[in-house]
């Protein structure tokens, strides 16, 4: 459940490419007929070498009630033309549980794990596997699908990340472009979709049947010129459509 909440909050506003400027974005999810949650992130490009992403979210009315949860999930690192390099993931879940972890990275490469659950901690070396030796965590292979978009204004992506334990496939493609209408933004949007497939398990840990599609689509900020996603979509999960709209994005100089 969590990664699929997850989801509505990472694929975030779109960064310009030039300088040190940081973008704050604000989206609500409704899932069925339940207001699912609401969401923050702040995402940051500097000089073109490093990057920061931070995202927060909350389940919120009937559906927080049932299912109270709160989390923030953080990624830092460098990137070059050839790909993004982490060098920490962390994130802090709070439910009925409260678990952390944490993902040191050497040169990209993942080395360690830290985890816990109710302040019982455990650390773990990482064998990474050579298939997927490129694999990042999956804020930071986000990041690399914004550059993608931002520089290119196409969606069409292949990476793999990697959550510590499982890999997982994610693959963009371009779907055309389409009017649309939200309570808080219209214009003529790029539409795309993506699938994640969890490698050699493809069921675990994902609130979506297998195959099925997420769609988003992508729109420009008309002060900024700005991409960013304005609405995201989910046909089927187990408790009906899912569908996650942008409220307010708000474009800063990065410190």
């Amino acid at each position: 459940m969590r990664v699929l909440l997850l989801l509505t909050a990472f694929i975030f506003g779109f960064i310009h490419n030039a300088g040190a400027v940081s973008v704050l974005h604000q989206m609500k999810t409704e899932i069925g007929i339940f207001d699912a949650c609401e969401q923050t992130f702040e995402y940051s490009f500097f000089n073109n070498k490093d990057y920061d992403v931070k995202t927060t979210l909350k389940t919120t009315g009937t559906f927080g009630t049932v299912y109270p949860f709160k989390a923030t999930y953080h990624a830092v690192g460098t990137y070059d033309k050839k790909r993004f390099y982490p060098q920490d993931y962390f994130y802090e879940t709070k439910s009925f549980n409260h678990r952390t972890k944490e993902i040191v990275y050497e040169n990209g490469i993942p080395v360690y794990r830290i985890s816990s659950k109710n302040d019982v901690k455990r650390k773990d070396e990482i064998e990474v596997d050579a298939k997927y030796e490129t694999s990042n965590d999956l804020l930071s292979t986000f990041g690399e699908f914004a550059r993608q978009i931002v520089e290119g204004k196409k969606c069409d992506f292949n990476a793999y990340s990697f959550n510590g334990k499982r890999y997982t496939k994610v693959t963009g493609e371009y779907v055309g472009k389409e009017k649309l209408k939200t309570p808080y933004f219209k214009g003529r949007a790029m539409k795309c979709k993506m699938n994640l497939e969890v490698l050699d398990d493809a069921d675990a840990g994902f609130f979506l049947k297998k195959d099925e599609p997420i769609y988003f689509w992508i729109l420009e900020d008309e002060k900024t010129n700005l991409p960013f996603v304005a609405k995201i979509f989910v046909k089927s999960t187990p408790m009906g459509e899912l569908e996650s709209l942008t409220t307010k994005i708000e474009v800063k100089n990065a410190q």
